[in-house]
């Protein structure tokens, strides 16, 4: 429970210095979004993970798509948000998405292909 409190913490930092833009923000907003990523592709990720994660959207924007060998543990998660029920059932999650298609051009490819897999078994009420 206490890891879970300090973690909280630190991610509240982390936020709180990217929305204040402070010097060097940057630094601090790379190391939150896998974090934050990873929490709201969790079985128990809350509505506010999803947020909290869209809050931040524009830092994608700092990552480098064009070195493949480091983004991409990132790029299969962002990948696996539209396939997310909580993704996909919230407003912000549907925003959040659709920023991903703004980001590189190569990954729009990645995410159709993503999409077009999850479309068979997709059901209606998502």
């Amino acid at each position: 429970k206490q890891s879970k409190q300090t973690l909280s913490s630190i991610f509240a930092m982390c936020e709180t210095y990217w929305h204040g833009h402070f010097e060097d923000r940057e630094q601090f907003v790379t190391q939150l979004i896998p974090l934050l990523l990873i929490k709201c592709l969790d079985v128990t990720a809350q509505k506010a993970d999803i947020k909290r994660l869209h809050s931040i959207r524009d830092a994608l924007n700092l990552l480098d798509f064009e070195d493949e060998e480091s983004i991409a543990s990132l790029k299969l998660h962002l990948l696996r948000t539209v396939s997310s029920p909580l993704f996909l059932q919230t407003a912000e999650g549907r925003k959040f998405i659709s920023h991903l298609f703004r980001l590189h051009p190569s990954f729009v490819n990645d995410l159709h292909q993503a999409i077009k897999v999850q479309l068979p078994c997709v059901k209606r009420s998502i």
